[in-house]
């Protein structure tokens, strides 16, 4: 068997794999981030470019129809479709270091108040002598306050307990998980205790560390989703999921990234990794299917079920998360198959259950999970957005990182934007590509139903200028926003924007029913949060007037709730009552079958216009 050597840059990683491996295989092996394919490695997005060196390899079909000529001279090629045949040296753009946007919105905006799940009591044991015989637990057990704390004990602690009393003086500390005895140490360490909350999101993970007596954040630490190279979202991943090989691949994916996460704030904090004892997971519930390596497929096809709805609590050990031995890793609960225990800690951080004016709460990703609260009723639904407003299947679209448009606006006939780094534009994030379309939707060069302008027809409306920028293709229409050489450009294609009009537009029907299920008006909403890190950053009145929020809820009532998934991870980590409140909550939220709506379509197909059919 044929062994070649393949270098990735700027990692300067090398790994070793047979001759036919492909490349974003090898990218696998070597631990090296591949930008993420939203057609699941099929090679139909054209996403994953690398830059072979002095490679000469014939391009396959695909790629020539995703790369063009003068590229594919360079030696840009798609990683999923690139086989080795050859020593290589492989650049893999856009790896640069960068805070993630999500880690700084996950502060939550007032000081969560601690009741700790994890307690420890440190205990002076008396030795026995040959007038007090008791057994040697007998003695810890007459110390804790709670007689119940011994009715369900480890077997491995009372096999360690005899010789670390006396190996300590008869000092201990029994450290207890929701009134549970989980271990026994040496020494007074009752003041000692921390836990992670991780929000593994699909396209980023976020961890962060906290002290779990006092609160305190101690540092935080994130990375993209190690699975996305598998698919931008969550119908790829549980398309690939269907065999146990690839399960178990996609757990160990997102196990090693939460251990390496794990790994960073343990690093920044100089902490013992022993001194973890609890995590709290978030996810939809397609992640955390993943996470626990259950069975996913279900969740795709009617009538979308999953596995396991109920938060639960298990072993750390047992799902490979490396910090005590005797720690704990909780999950919040999920409501169905498409509304996750993400959107439920959103509810658990804004207080929304608890709000007697109508609210809404919405986590724009590749699925919109939507909450509309009033008066202790909760209605949910997952309108099926996409991954436009992440950068997938649009043609420049990328995600926020240097090179990405984050800003369009227009001033003084002309159009202006702002790329995140402060160097030439590569592409769109979500946030510039709704400013682009909502500027161009303001000056009339994309009309209601969606359809951009010719240049002829737009040069009475907008002049000779902004005409300029349309131009013809080889696919149709596009708006050329920048044009760095004659081989780099960024334009809004027609393709692109019919994208972001099924996005918007299932996200709106999905508003709509909701609140006529609630027999309330659109108008009568108080508060619109927006939450996760595209909600965050996106332009209010530019998502108004694409149609994300409804024209008929004032911009003074729309509030960005920052990463409120990770917010109530905290929660469930700091706080032993948040499991009876979202248990609670859980059984009270009434769920909403989009698809199942005989009124769907027609509402879908409204909410899809701009401007004058849109309320």
């Amino acid at each position: 068997m044929l062994i070649f050597k393949i270098k990735f840059l700027p990692h300067n990683v090398e790994v070793f794999v047979p001759a036919g491996t492909s490349v974003v295989e090898a990218a696998d092996l070597a631990k090296v981030d591949i930008e993420p394919t939203p057609c699941g490695r099929r090679g139909t997005c054209g996403k994953c470019l690398i830059l072979c060196h002095d490679y000469s390899g014939i391009p396959t079909i695909v790629e020539k129809e995703k790369i063009d000529d003068t590229k594919l001279d360079q030696g840009w090629r798609l990683a999923c479709q690139t086989a080795i045949l050859q020593d290589m040296v492989i650049e893999v753009p856009g790896q640069t270091e960068g805070k993630l946007i999500k880690a700084l919105l996950s502060r939550p905006k007032t000081a969560i108040e601690v009741l700790p799940t994890v307690i420890k009591y440190f205990l002076k044991v008396a030795p026995p002598t040959m007038t007090d015989q008791r057994a040697d637990w007998d003695r810890v057990e007459d110390l804790l306050p709670d007689p119940e704390l011994q009715q369900e004990l480890d077997l491995t602690i009372l096999r360690k307990l005899p010789e670390l009393m006396r190996n300590n003086n008869f000092e201990l500390t029994v450290v207890t998980y929701r009134g549970k005895v989980i271990s026994v140490e040496a020494g007074d360490t009752a003041t000692v205790g921390y836990g992670c909350a991780i929000d593994i999101g699909t396209t980023t993970v976020i961890c962060s560390l906290h002290d779990l007596f006092t609160g305190q954040e101690i540092t935080v630490a994130s990375a993209f989703n190690p699975q996305r190279t598998y698919g931008a979202d969550v119908l790829s991943r549980i398309d690939f999921s269907q065999t146990d090989d690839n399960l178990k691949k996609l757990q160990t994916l997102i196990i090693d990234q939460v251990n390496t996460l794990i790994d960073q704030v343990i690093s920044q904090s100089g902490i013992n990794r022993s001194d973890i004892y609890l995590i709290s997971v978030v996810g939809n519930t397609t992640m955390q299917h993943l996470f626990l390596r259950l069975p996913a497929k279900y969740i795709a096809t009617p009538p979308f079920v999953g596995a396991l709805y109920a938060g639960l609590s298990f072993d750390s050990v047992d799902l490979g998360i490396k910090i005590n031995d005797s720690g704990k890793v909780t999950l919040l609960p999920n409501v169905a198959g498409y509304v996750g225990a993400d959107i439920v800690a959103g509810v658990l951080a804004t207080n929304a259950y608890k709000y007697d004016a109508p609210c809404i709460l919405i986590d724009v990703g590749t699925n919109a999970e939507i909450i509309l609260a009033a008066h202790g009723i909760l209605y949910a639904c997952s309108a099926a957005a996409g991954p436009a407003f992440e950068g997938a299947n649009i043609c420049y679209g990328m995600r926020a990182e240097k090179g990405a448009i984050d800003r369009v606006w227009q001033e003084d006939g002309k159009l202006h934007y702002h790329v995140i780094g402060e160097v030439p534009a590569l592409g769109f994030c979500g946030s510039g590509l709704v400013d682009v379309i909502a500027v161009l939707i303001n000056i009339g060069i994309i009309d209601f139903s969606g359809r951009l302008l010719t240049s002829e027809e737009a040069v009475p409306i907008v002049g000779d200028i902004l005409a300029g920028g349309l131009q013809e293709n080889d696919d149709g229409l596009e708006f050329v926003i920048v044009k760095n050489s004659d081989f780099q450009k960024v334009s809004l294609t027609q393709r692109d924007i019919r994208q972001v009009q099924l996005a918007k537009g299932a996200i709106l029907a999905g508003i709509r029913i909701m609140v006529k299920e609630m027999g309330i008006k659109l108008e009568d909403i108080e508060l619109f949060n927006l939450a996760g890190s595209f909600g965050n950053v996106l332009n209010k009145k530019s998502a108004q007037v694409i149609g994300l929020i409804p024209k008929a809820v004032p911009l003074s009532k729309v509030e960005y709730a920052g990463n409120s998934a990770h917010v109530g991870a905290q929660i469930n980590l700091l706080r032993a009552d948040s499991e009876e409140i979202v248990n609670s909550l859980v059984k009270n939220i009434r769920y909403i079958e989009l698809s199942d709506r005989s009124d769907f379509t027609e509402e879908f197909t409204n909410a899809m216009f701009f401007g004058e059919c849109e309320d």
